[in-house]
């Protein structure tokens, strides 16, 4: 038999706690990745050049990937949110019906 099921909306706040917490490290990390450069001498004064623009352009795009990975998160999260409250709102109204079908029956009389 077939009971139902539940959803405990506190459970994907708390998810989506989480989420922020990771959209803000993966922030922090494309700023920390993309303020890199390399140091030109490290391999030689003309080689140097090349390699330094080459490792700061791929600097450049792990920092734009990491703040895309960031946004993705992070409409996610407010996907996550949004499934919550609509899942309460619904729930609420659920109940209010229920009751509202519920009223008036201990008035009726069976003979």
């Amino acid at each position: 038999m077939v009971t139902g099921f539940g959803v405990k909306t506190e459970d994907m706040t708390e998810f989506t706690g989480h989420l922020g917490r990771l959209e803000d490290a993966l922030r922090k990390s494309a700023d920390m990745v993309g303020s890199c450069v390399a140091d030109p001498g490290i391999f030689g004064i003309f080689g140097g050049q090349i390699y330094g623009a080459g490792a700061s352009m791929h600097c450049g795009k792990a920092r734009d990937q990491l703040n895309k990975y960031s946004e993705n998160v992070q409409e996610f999260s407010d996907r996550v949110r949004e499934a919550a409250k609509r899942y309460n709102a619904n729930e609420e109204e659920t109940e209010r019906l229920i009751t509202e079908a519920g009223k008036g029956i201990d008035e009726v009389k069976v003979k």
